[in-house]
């Protein structure tokens, strides 16, 4: 017991810019799809979004990897769309084609999104966060949101576009109620986290996923700004829990305007981890890199990429984690490896 004990302290010093002896490890989409114990869960519902919202579901859900691979944090299990759901747009999870939403068709549709969220459809949220408190006393628990950008370009495109053009298009065209979208879906992204950490989260994470086609203007405005005022205002009623900054955009670009109000950035597999740590200071968290598929190949290609990681990272604030989510057809071995390569690493 002892000894997880430290786990749990050591993924919240890293996150809170003190390195630590050993390196913590959780992933990104670590209870889903490549687990069979999820997919027993998943039979039981007519549909994926009424599985988020089950207090219940959701409370296993986020067990079932804790209990098989003992990683250092657990992630609440929900979906970022959940956010749209509860502001009374349609979104559906369609087998073999992803999440469909319901776009707007008119301006009056964008101006009558709904201010306040249906926290009837959140509670289960904030509930399973209470009880995984209760269940998980030795581990640290995350909660997250998309960013405003990620969120609105699901709700403009309808179904997410190789190249974004829908959106990037609508925002050239449409500042003004780019501006309006966006700033209306910070809001809602701000009390959702907000009340994940009254429910007792350790930390939180926002994902900005698809900002990495926006132009630098853009990107600046609909990105930068707009987390940075999220950020703010949740620091302000919280200033002791951290926030994690997940974008596959070349976000060390803006390192210094990002380091007064996010503690980590959780970074892509593209990003060079000798410069990301020539340019970021020491004491400030980094978190993942990994290639998703290094973990489905497994073996001598994964345990010398984690070398590679943890050898480059050594002397840094780091979390390890993957450049983006577990995918489906990742062998649950390979899985159990990493940790234990993360583990035995010695430098």
């Amino acid at each position: 017991m002892c000894n997880i004990n430290i786990m749990k302290k050591i993924l919240v010093e890293n996150l809170k810019q003190k390195k630590t002896e050993t390196t913590p490890i959780w992933l990104m989409r670590q209870a889903g799809r490549y687990m069979q114990a999820y997919h027993k869960v998943k039979e039981k519902f007519p549909s994926f979004l009424d599985m988020c919202k089950n207090e219940q579901a959701m409370t296993e859900i986020t067990l079932q990897p804790i209990k098989e691979y003992d990683f250092d944090a657990a992630i609440i299990f929900s979906d970022i769309l959940l956010l749209l759901d509860a502001l009374q747009i349609k979104v559906e999870f369609i087998k073999n084609i992803g999440p469909v939403v319901q776009a707007p068709k008119k301006e009056n549709d964008i101006k009558s999104i709904k201010k306040e969220l249906d926290y009837r459809k959140l509670n289960p949220c904030y509930k399973a966060i209470k009880n995984l408190k209760k269940e998980i006393k030795d581990k640290a628990l995350l909660g997250f949101s998309a960013a405003p950008w990620t969120l609105a370009t699901y709700y403009i495109e309808g179904k997410i576009t190789k190249d974004l053009s829908k959106i990037k298009r609508f925002g050239y065209e449409n500042k003004k109620l780019m501006e309006f979208i966006i700033k209306r879906f910070a809001k809602n992204i701000e009390e959702h986290l907000v009340n994940q950490i009254k429910a007792g989260v350790d930390a939180v994470q926002i994902f900005d996923t698809h900002a990495y086609q926006m132009d630098y203007l853009m990107h600046s405005k609909y990105s930068l700004e707009a987390i940075r005022n999220i950020a703010i205002k949740i620091k302000k009623k919280h200033p002791e829990i951290p926030i994690i900054l997940y974008t596959k955009s070349n976000i060390l670009n803006n390192y210094k305007e990002i380091e007064s109000y996010i503690d980590c950035i959780s970074l892509n597999s593209n990003v060079d981890l000798n410069l990301a740590k020539a340019l970021v200071s020491k004491k400030f968290c980094i978190q993942g890199n990994l290639d998703p598929i290094s973990l489905v190949v497994g073996g001598n290609q994964l345990k010398n990429e984690v070398n590679r990681i943890l050898s480059v990272m050594k002397n840094n604030s780091y979390i390890f984690n993957l450049g983006h989510g577990v995918l489906p057809q990742t062998p649950n071995k390979n899985v159990h490896d990493l940790v234990n390569y993360v583990r035995d690493f010695k430098s």
